[in-house]
């Protein structure tokens, strides 16, 4: 069996067909695998290039910053003691008095309003003749009121801490 057994050229190509077939399938193998580990390598590489050691930021401007922030709180706090002293002398002054007065004023207005509507359509009642004039005198009556209370609601949006 020292022979080698003749293959015929057709099962010689097959063969080589065959192995050039595994050979590059190996290859490709290979050469992805080399591409991902380079890939792998360089981007390592790059991030330890830019990876700082240094913080983000300095240890004095941190310090810089904390002490700020401080002041500003402590100014703050006086705004507020400030801020409720104003309110209070707000609430004490003749402003607040006077707007009161206005919004009772106005509250007053309407009910003489809803009296004097009254009396007239009792007025209206003992007088014989026509009543058209009732109707006027009631819309300008109405219209009277309406304002007054549009003007009350004004006077109470206003800010009263």
């Amino acid at each position: 069996m020292s022979e080698v057994e003749q293959l015929s050229d057709e099962q010689r190509i097959s063969v080589l067909e065959t192995k050039v077939g595994k050979n590059r399938t190996v290859i490709t193998i290979v050469a992805l695998t080399m591409v991902v580990v380079l890939s792998v390598s360089f981007t390592v590489l790059i991030l330890k290039l830019l990876h700082a050691d240094e913080p983000y930021v300095l240890n004095s401007s941190f310090a810089e910053q904390q002490v700020v922030i401080q002041t500003l709180t402590a100014e703050v706090k006086q705004q507020q003691l400030l801020l409720e002293q104003l309110s209070l002398t707000y609430q004490q002054s003749q402003v607040a008095t006077f707007q009161r007065t206005l919004i009772e004023q106005e509250q007053s207005y309407q009910e003489f309003l809803v009296a004097l509507k009254l009396g007239m359509y009792d007025l209206a009642k003992m007088v014989q003749g026509s009543r058209t004039w009732l109707d006027v005198y009631n819309e300008k009556l109405d219209d009277a009121q309406n304002y007054s209370i549009a003007r009350e609601k004004r006077l109470k949006r206003l800010p009263l801490k």
